[in-house]
């Protein structure tokens, strides 16, 4: 999509612009990967887009992009281009791409991958070369197109806002500006209506109202981060843009020598003390009084069943706290895993009072892993039975 972009000429060629939005998003994937340490091995792009559109996007693997469009009607301050950047990663890390890619977007982007290995054979005249490398780029955009404007689900969208804004609170960026960038966009998109019936996406006051809520917990992570940013080095470079190889070894690393030791390997993150996002339901999780209160959520465990199970071997109990809360189902063996990764982060009291409601709900068929028909018990002994 990005090859075809800069052969029709739509990739910005500004280096200060195209410098400001690469060091912002370089600042918050450094961030981003400790709450995600396996992002550490995307290939982070990011690239600006010739175009009236006010968007960003940022695909699965750290392929980002911003649209002038967006920098020129918003005008948004690095605050607030933060904000948007932040968004667009969060999507990434939540994996909210698998909702996205619908049958539509994968028929295109096999057609254009096709079209693109036709292009490239070298065979015919060159004239058909031309013209099956101009349908190769045409495709290429589109298939692209089709991924950028298919909206995320509402409940996506909401989610992404509140990891954006941690995100960007933990890179030294403001959370005052999350509110200020949507008045913008409101501004510039004359999008107004409180009303969100039948949308995707929740509407931008509806926003606003969700994220004037997280300002003081926000507020708290900026201000102990941004004495950091005062006099700023990154001693990592992440990410980069397509024009941007030069000081690049061939895995995508850049070697930084301002004044500071060289990195020629990422900095090594325990998978096991990823940074917890913030949330209302976590600090309860910390204090052992979270509830899961779904008992229609079946399904939704057990499509993540083999996700919790790998988290759980594996002692990644942040991100095993954080999937139970997502899913909120109550069952035994959920409060189990609450249990297991409460006692793994040394909150040993909420352990106990997790593992006492865990074997509570064995005792009952229709909440005991022992007796369910899709959800099993495995290697995990609950009940005292």
């Amino acid at each position: 999509m990005i090859d075809a972009y800069s052969k029709d000429s739509k990739l910005s060629t500004n280096p200060e612009l195209n410098e400001r939005v690469l060091k912002i998003t370089n600042r918050l994937v450094e961030k981003a990967v400790l709450y995600k340490p396996d992002a550490q091995k995307w290939k982070w792009q990011v690239n600006v887009i010739e175009s009236e559109e006010v968007n960003a996007f940022c695909m699965a693997g750290g392929k980002m992009a911003v649209y002038t469009g967006l920098l020129e009607k918003v005008n948004p301050t690095d605050d607030e281009l933060a904000q948007v950047m932040g968004h667009e990663i969060a999507h990434a890390l939540a994996n909210h791409t698998a909702e996205k890619m619908s049958v539509d977007i994968l028929t295109k982007v096999a057609v254009a991958t096709a079209t693109v290995a036709v292009a490239t054979a070298g065979g015919g005249s060159q004239q058909q070369r031309n013209n099956n490398a101009n349908a190769a780029q045409n495709i290429a955009i589109l298939a692209g197109a089709a991924f950028v404007t298919l909206p995320n689900s509402r409940g996506a969208e909401t989610e992404a806002d509140k990891l954006g804004i941690e995100i960007a609170a933990q890179a030294g960026y403001n959370p005052a500006a999350s509110i200020t960038l949507w008045e913008k966009m409101m501004e510039a998109t004359g999008d107004k209506n409180k009303s969100d019936f039948l949308s995707t996406h929740p509407s931008s006051p509806k926003r606003i109202e969700a994220l004037q809520a997280l300002q003081e917990p926000m507020l708290k992570i900026y201000q102990e981060r941004l004495q950091v940013y005062a006099n700023y080095t990154p001693e990592y470079q992440y990410v980069r843009s397509s024009k941007d190889s030069a000081g690049f070894s061939s895995s995508n690393v850049r070697v930084i020598e301002e004044g500071k030791s060289s990195l020629a390997e990422p900095p090594a993150i325990d998978s096991t003390k990823a940074i917890a996002f913030y949330s209302a339901d976590y600090e309860a999780f910390k204090q052992g009084n979270l509830e899961m209160k779904c008992i229609t959520c079946s399904l939704k465990f057990y499509l993540n069943q083999k996700d919790l199970k790998d988290m759980y071997d594996n002692q990644a109990w942040r991100g095993l706290a954080q999937s139970l809360i997502k899913i909120g189902y109550e069952f035994d063996l959920s409060y189990y895993y609450l249990a297991a990764a409460a006692r793994g982060l040394g909150f040993k009291e909420s352990s106990e009072k997790y593992l006492s409601k865990a074997r509570e709900l064995s005792e009952f068929e229709k909440t005991s892993c022992e007796t369910a028909k899709l959800i099993k018990c495995t290697d995990v002994k609950i009940s005292f039975n």
